[in-house]
């Protein structure tokens, strides 16, 4: 099968990653996962992708009260976080994605994700993406974000392969896939890793497109054993 790989050289100074924080938790009796981030630029945009669980067990399949859920997101800065996506497919692990916007550079800003159900293994990765269009964050696209699942449209158990095509000049394209209990994903190439969960399960990729370059983007997760992609892109400071 021939997969298209985007160019993504000669990248104009702008937009860039600008700081990672990973917080997760294994306890039983706490529903809160913590993590500090830490930015050099103010005007950033903040994306927080959070998962759950492990072996697809908090999938929307199960009983109301056994459903995992985002009950907030706080940092110490005082952000108001706004949802942007929640993948819940019937089989496979959800995955939320939230944003904010920042005045300042962060200094160890504790950010807090509160959940409700029965899962106490949730993880999220917080990205500060520097240069980004803070009025308009997200790719205009009405098709973004683009989700697959394994029980969908992946094409076997350690594969599945994700593409889309972003329409602004140039984007911060960010991958998340839940893993199911096995290695990241391999051969993810022009795409970088921003950060891989505490437990193992989940990981963030990114990739910045090239002005004038093709906005075909084509991600796949390979040798493990991908249950949930999302993919979504955040447009540079060009478009109003």
């Amino acid at each position: 099968m021939l997969v298209y790989v985007p160019q993504v050289s000669a990248v104009a100074p702008g937009i860039r990653l600008d700081g990672v924080a990973t917080g997760s938790t294994f306890r039983d009796n706490n529903r809160t996962a913590s993590a500090l981030l830490t930015t050099t630029n103010g005007n950033d945009v903040i994306v927080l992708i959070a998962q759950c669980g492990i072996f697809s067990s908090c999938a929307s399949c199960c009983p109301a009260s056994f459903v995992d859920n985002i009950t907030s997101i706080v940092d110490d800065a005082g952000h108001t976080w706004i949802l942007r996506a929640a993948y819940t497919p019937s089989q496979g692990r959800p995955i939320w994605e939230y944003y904010t916007v920042t005045d300042s550079p962060l200094s160890s800003d504790r950010i807090n994700v509160t959940w409700s159900g029965s899962n106490p293994f949730v993880g999220f990765v917080a990205l500060g993406i520097s240069g980004a269009n803070t009025q308009h964050p997200w790719d205009p696209s009405r098709k973004l974000p683009v989700e697959e699942a394994q029980s969908s449209g992946c094409s076997d158990l350690r594969t599945c392969t994700l593409g889309f095509s972003p329409v602004a000049a140039q984007d911060f394209v960010i991958v998340s896939t839940a893993i199911n209990d096995d290695q990241s994903c391999q051969g993810i190439s022009p795409f970088q890793n921003a950060a891989n969960s505490n437990f193992g399960q989940a990981e963030t990729d990114y990739l910045i497109t090239r002005i004038g370059g093709s906005n075909a983007i084509s991600f796949t997760c390979s040798d493990s054993s991908p249950m949930t992609i999302l993919g979504d892109a955040i447009q540079g400071p060009g478009r109003n």
